[in-house]
């Protein structure tokens, strides 16, 4: 019998508290047999989850390892990361894994080569570019790779941030050497079981372009990560509140549903927690939901995800002064406005921040990058007219309250 399912609202949701997303899977299955992926969306949406069950059950015939770059600022340590998570996973006892168990005595081989790769003595300068003292140790890895041909998909989670920070802590040569190694990587591996799976809450390739870089990401097969649709968000409610014993009829959810106007299991499972602190004696009606809708979760304190997603955008990582303004004043303009956004909305706007023309023409493609930026990171929607509205209802309401 299975377990129920229960909710999850604070770490990545795992075990009985994972909402499988068969189709999602499939797709990153199917995807990786072929290429390299990027797998890119807003924080906070499941790609973690969703990574943590790749490891969990891998595709058939090779291993999973998630790592996790937010924190490291250079590329020894990333380097150090994979090297020690790889020994660690070859060190697995070969019944476990079935690709391990066919590869028999040869792992040992390749152990011992990964702890000939030393990475000490590598003196990092900060500001200046280090890849003379990493590149050929790097190499060395990826020999490795290579030659043992070994099935392994490495899940670069926050790969974006910390080229951000390789960038801000060493210097864009560095980035700009960081990302060439890593396309010859990809493009040494292509047609071998090796994969590199990687994520971010950022957009990978506006970050390159703000910093005067080469496109040199543009061969992933990309991913995005999108919300549960209507069928999914309904299903996703109806078993965890099955799971909590709590009574919601299925007038409440799509009511609850249509008040949030986003899927996300996060905003989902939140929203169902308020319904349980409440204490209904029976399933609320859309008269509570509304209420529960306003109070608590547009003026409540759970709301995590749209708390987090007001306050990165003060994040040096995301935005210069000059964008952060823009795209501040973006937000709160549209939150407030009573139609979508087109681009004379925003070249007006951007107007009226830099009223001067000479000035304004120096800031050609800030206005673009912002946009795109709010885009990737689940702010805006671009509709199929072209016009732009926020993401959801719910990020849309909690912009207003918080900037009224």
């Amino acid at each position: 019998m299975p377990h129920p399912s229960r909710l999850k609202i604070g770490a990545p949701a795992t075990g009985d508290h994972f909402f499988s997303r068969t189709s999602l899977r499939n797709r990153l299955i199917k995807a990786l047999s072929r290429d390299h992926i990027a797998f890119l969306g807003p924080r906070r949406t499941g790609k973690t989850s969703i990574l943590r069950d790749l490891e969990k059950h891998p595709p058939a015939g090779t291993s999973a390892l998630y790592l996790d770059l937010q924190g490291l600022r250079s590329v020894p340590a990333w380097l150090s990361l994979m090297l020690r998570e790889t020994k660690k996973l070859l060190q697995t006892p070969p019944d476990k894994l079935a690709w391990l168990k066919m590869a028999g005595k040869g792992t040992a081989s390749v152990i011992k080569r990964i702890e000939q790769i030393s990475l000490t003595g590598i003196k990092l300068t900060p500001g200046q570019p280090a890849v003379d003292l990493w590149e050929p140790i790097a190499d060395e890895f990826l020999t490795l790779l290579r030659e043992h041909e070994l099935p392994i998909v490495f899940m670069l989670d926050e790969f974006p941030w910390f080229l951000g920070h390789v960038a801000t802590n060493h210097s864009p040569a560095e980035l700009d050497a960081t990302l060439n190694w890593f396309r010859k990587v990809r493009q040494e591996l292509a047609d071998g079981p090796t994969r590199f799976l990687v994520t971010g809450s950022i957009g990978l390739t506006g970050l390159l372009r703000r910093l005067g870089l080469s496109p040199a990401a543009n061969d992933f097969d990309s991913i995005d990560i999108e919300p549960l649709q209507d069928k999914e968000a309904l299903q996703f409610l109806e078993e965890r509140a099955e799971g909590e014993g709590i009574a919601l009829s299925l007038a409440a959810r799509r009511h609850i549903l249509e008040r949030l106007g986003v899927g996300w299991p996060l905003l989902l499972a939140t929203f169902l927690s308020e319904v349980q602190d409440h204490g209904f004696p029976k399933s609320p009606t859309v008269k509570d939901i509304d209420y529960l809708y306003e109070e608590r979760m547009v003026r409540g304190s759970r709301n995590k995800y749209c708390q987090e997603m007001f306050t990165r955008l003060t994040k040096p990582e995301m935005f210069s002064p000059s964008e952060r303004r823009l795209a501040l004043e973006i937000l709160r303009d549209l939150c407030r406005s009573s139609k979508a956004f087109g681009q004379d909305d925003f070249d007006l706007l951007h107007a009226r921040l830099v009223p001067d023309p000479a000035h304004r023409s120096l800031l050609a493609t800030e206005l673009d990058y912002v946009l795109e930026t709010l885009r990737h990171d689940g702010y805006l929607v671009r509709q199929r007219d072209g016009l732009h509205t926020f993401a959801s209802h719910i990020l849309r309401d909690f912009w207003r309250h918080r900037t009224a």
